[in-house]
């Protein structure tokens, strides 16, 4: 079991000196299509805090889309190839295919042609990093983010019809939970699951919030099921107040949490 946490050039000393396996960063910090200077910062604090980015998240931003009647197959690619130049000192495994504003249906525009478009798109991202160690998880989004693949099911079954080896499926019990997806549903599929992702937990007088996931729960069920991959924290809702005091308590409860189960 790998434990990770997402953040940006500024947390990555932090998430280090918490004790963290490894980072999860946004593509954005990469600045595809832009000089590779302006991504030089990010590079600097990636070496300084000795963390593999192990896995990047946000694949495509909205002005890329993937479904809908504006797809520039060209784009995407070129998208695609500037990324892979990118990270060859981050050691990146994971690319998450969230991107909500990305793959969001058109209104108007037909479900089973975006569906068509979406495994297009992983299919051509899957022959572009095939033999590269890659591997892309389409991750299922609350239904107030994005309008398109809602559970851990939906994902599975369209990595499933991609059937590619670069292509599987994440979990993320923030999403599960704002989409009432029963965790119970993970235990016979974890061991199918490629990344997990974790809201950031409360913890009386450390992080306090009126919002509670079952972490115990969902750590039960992918134990449960053999999953044994990597883990990251995801602040959803900004629920870290104080990073650099917080980061380490989180890491503690959760291994420990796992440890017990």
């Amino acid at each position: 079991m790998r434990w990770g946490c997402c953040g940006d050039s500024e947390r990555l000393q932090a998430i280090a000196g918490a004790g963290y396996d490894y980072a999860e960063s946004p593509v954005r910090a990469l600045c595809i299509g832009k000089p590779v200077s302006d991504a030089q910062p990010f590079f600097d604090a990636a070496r300084a805090s000795r963390l593999s980015i192990e896995a990047l998240n946000v694949f495509v931003s909205a002005e890329q889309p993937i479904v809908g009647p504006n797809v520039n197959e060209e784009d995407l690619r070129s998208h695609v190839h500037g990324l892979m130049a990118r990270i060859e000192d981050l050691n990146t495994s994971i690319i998450v295919l969230g991107s909500g504003g990305a793959r969001a249906i058109p209104e108007g525009w037909d479900p089973q042609t975006a569906r068509d478009q979406f495994v297009s798109f992983c299919s051509l991202v899957a022959d572009l990093v095939a033999d590269t160690g890659l591997t892309i998880v389409i991750e299922p989004l609350a239904e107030a983010v994005c309008n398109y693949i809602h559970t851990v099911g939906e994902a599975l079954d369209l990595a499933d019809e991609v059937d590619r080896p670069e292509v599987a499926a994440l979990a993320d019990l923030y999403h599960m939970h704002m989409n009432d997806d029963p965790i119970e549903n993970l235990a016979p599929v974890a061991n199918r699951l490629k990344h997990v992702h974790l809201p950031v937990p409360t913890l009386p007088g450390v992080i306090d919030s009126d919002l509670t996931f079952d972490h115990s729960g969902y750590l039960a069920a992918l134990k449960a099921g053999g999953y044994d991959d990597r883990i990251s924290v995801e602040d959803n809702g900004r629920r870290f107040t104080d990073f650099d005091l917080q980061a380490k308590p989180v890491l503690d409860y959760l291994k420990q949490t796992w440890d017990s189960l």
